[in-house]
């Protein structure tokens, strides 16, 4: 058996389940949005700081190896486990993305008119 063709048959067959889940479920970015904002929301008073979507990805993927670890052949786990990797890999790079455009807004110091007419 060739190992790494199996590896890569999983890993497509793994990210087919993002468009099928993206049916119901919509964009996998804007829904680990969604989960950051209601997680944010119900855990508010109990985190010293705001949840991040990679933190949502990152819990997502522990609350799939807990339930591996009660059923270790459960294929389906395996498989979100891969999708919710891969959503992390697109969702550090979108943060990281907002984080510089942040940094750029607060370090602007000049007039924006002007800046814009140098354009």
């Amino acid at each position: 058996m060739d190992i790494e063709k199996k590896i890569r048959d999983e890993i497509v067959e793994a990210s087919k389940l993002i468009n099928d889940r993206g049916g119901s479920y919509g964009n996998a970015v804007d829904n680990h949005v969604d989960i950051k904002n209601m997680w944010n929301t119900l855990l508010r008073n109990k985190l010293s700081a705001n949840l991040t979507t990679v933190d949502v990805a990152t819990l997502l993927i522990a609350l799939k190896m807990a339930r591996l670890m009660k059923s270790p052949d459960h294929k389906d786990s395996m498989q979100d486990i891969i999708c919710y990797a891969g959503i992390m890999v697109a969702l550090s790079e979108h943060e990281e993305k907002q984080k510089n455009i942040i940094e750029n807004i607060t370090k602007f110091q000049g007039d924006y008119d002007a800046a814009n007419r140098k354009a």
